[in-house]
């Protein structure tokens, strides 16, 4: 036994499943809709972000500080006091966010001293930055003099990953010049309680393939992207004064077993950034963004972006599903599916982010199926107003639609001086009709005499309508009343050729019937009305009606109804 074949509204919902699909790739990997997706990260990230944690300690260098220390920058020896402070304090590691790559010229003693405290304290993690030689030239990697870098615990890379709209979303947990051989300054940080040698598998999107040639020496390559959840609200971490920590005004219960990041929060110093969803007054510093990164790293909640492919395949199955659905009985209707699997979509991007911590961004997905939304109620919307004007019996349109288009036609006739003619016509006998041979046989012939009228009035202006029980109308702009004529007379001979097919037929399965036909021709320099050039063309079809046969239709001067009879034999 065969299987049947699809029907045809099945397939073509598949098809249109294959092109929503495909769309929704196309708008993935075009990445048009980059903005949109970091909008609507924004605000699904605030209510993943995790609370700071209590061992984090940022020590700012501020406006209080900038007063008591004097103009920066200050003299190593300063940093070098401070560094002991912290050190006797016992902090867990300190991660200076201040780039240290040129030697103190006027005080080298500074810069030994130090060297020899950051070698005392075992637990300092210096910054590398990569910067341009020249504009559009190739990138350097800024490092600590060499005292410095001998002497610290750890070296890690400081950059402030920014996108186009100056918001810190992401970080890379390792880059560097070439190959990314170092880690975040955070990471660097908390990596000095691993034991030497201990290779940790890191989150984050791969953007270094292995089996690829190695990068040039001069472009700064970055590997484990990662989205930063950001604490809620703002500078949730225990800030201190560099000067109160320095002078010894905090206790040191406060730094002891903490990790510190240290930083400049000063007024105009120092790179800024807002967090996601922040408002632009709201910035951020290095140390505030290199805080967050720890603890990020500390409570485990690295975002991953998913991949392209992966974020590209999943956005196709949620644009195709509803059309795919559609065609299970339950689902006919295409908008339940649709509205469900958009709400779906939205909820399962948050589910991801907040209990995965993996970011799916809805938006091209929801794009897609938007439009198709869209699409489809434009289509209902016009299917809707085109039964409004149709009649659905034979397909034609209806009195409303007719009374628009004479109006409209008959102010074109004026303006152009061209005629306009209407042919009204009615079945004789039709209530008899109904009477003897039931409903059905009248329908047949209503159906029968639609086919015949639309299959003479062929023009894209050419109106046929059915204006109520067995009256038509026939719509003829830019007609002579001559052509009119012979339309009427084409109609006799449709009508009797429709009566010598065989009974059985498509065309001969209406009963015998006659029909008559009135005919007016509006002519220029006639002020008549929609309502007198109808009339009209009645009075015609009344006085056919009366007279009961043929009679030729011919205009000169001021137009005159002209009534002519059709017989179906």
């Amino acid at each position: 036994m065969s299987t049947p074949a699809p029907s045809p509204k099945w397939k073509s919902r598949l098809l249109t499943a294959v092109g929503a699909a495909a769309l929704a790739i196309l708008v993935t990997l075009s990445g048009v809709t980059a903005p949109l997706d970091a909008w609507v990260y924004d605000r699904l990230v605030l209510g993943a972000a995790p609370a700071a944690d209590p061992r984090i300690v940022v020590v700012d260098i501020d406006q209080k500080s900038l007063a008591e220390l004097g103009r920066w920058p200050w003299s190593r020896r300063t940093h070098a006091q401070l560094v002991d402070r912290l050190r006797v304090a016992e902090a867990k590691g300190i991660a200076f966010n201040i780039l240290l790559s040129e030697p103190a010229l006027f005080d080298p003693e500074g810069d030994a001293l130090l060297a020899r405290a950051i070698g005392r304290s075992g637990r300092v993690v210096l910054p590398v930055l990569a910067e341009s030689v020249q504009l559009n030239g190739p990138s350097v990697e800024l490092m600590p003099i060499p005292e410095f870098a001998a002497s610290a615990a750890s070296l890690g890379h400081a950059e402030m990953v920014l996108d186009d709209d100056g918001v810190a979303r992401s970080i890379y947990l390792r880059a560097g010049l070439g190959s990314p051989h170092w880690p975040a300054l955070a990471l660097a940080l908390l990596q000095l309680d691993q034991p030497p040698g201990t290779a940790t598998e890191l989150p984050g999107r791969r953007r270094v393939k292995t089996e690829l040639p190695a990068a040039s020496p001069f472009d700064w390559v970055r590997d484990h992207e990662v989205l930063v959840p950001f604490t809620s609200p703002p500078n949730a971490f225990r800030h201190v004064s560099y000067t109160d920590v320095l002078n010894q005004r905090i206790p040191m219960s406060l730094l002891r077993g903490n990790w510190v990041v240290v930083g400049v929060n000063a007024t105009g110093m120092g790179p800024l950034a807002r967090a996601p969803g922040q408002p632009p007054t709201a910035s951020m510093s290095g140390a505030e963004y290199q805080a967050n990164l720890l603890n990020m790293l500390l409570k485990d909640a690295a975002i991953t972006p998913m991949a392209e492919g992966w974020q590209a395949a999943l956005a196709a199955l949620v644009a195709g599903f509803p059309l795919l659905l559609s065609i299970l009985p339950a689902f006919r209707r295409i908008w339940l599916p649709t509205v469900a699997t958009m709400a779906g979509t939205l909820l399962l991007s948050v589910a991801l982010l907040r209990f995965g911590h993996v970011w799916f961004s809805p938006v091209p997905a929801l794009l897609v199926l938007a439009l198709g939304a869209s699409l489809w109620i434009y289509r209902l919307l016009r299917q809707t107003h085109k039964q409004a004007q149709s009649d659905a019996l034979t397909g034609l349109a209806n009195r409303t639609r007719f009374d628009q288009a004479l109006d409209q036609e008959l102010r074109m006739a004026r303006r152009s001086g061209q005629p306009l003619s209407l042919l009204v016509m009615d079945i004789d006998h039709f209530k008899q009709l109904n009477d003897s041979q039931g409903h059905a046989a009248g329908d047949a012939a209503l159906k029968a005499l639609g086919r015949i009228l639309r299959s003479r009035a062929r023009r894209p202006r050419d109106l046929v309508a059915r204006l109520g029980g067995d009256e038509f109308a026939v719509l003829l702009p830019e007609t002579s009343a001559q052509a009119a004529a012979t339309i009427a007379t084409t109609l006799h001979v449709d009508l009797a050729n429709l009566g010598r097919k065989p009974h059985g037929t498509n065309a001969g399965s209406a009963p015998p019937f006659t029909a008559s036909i009135g005919i007016h021709t509006h002519m220029t320099g006639d002020d008549a009305g929609p309502e007198d050039v109808f009339d009209r063309a009645d009075a015609a079809l009344y006085r056919a009606k009366q007279t009961g046969r043929n009679r030729s239709v011919s205009h000169t001067g001021e137009p005159a109804p002209v009534g002519t009879s059709a017989t179906r034999v």
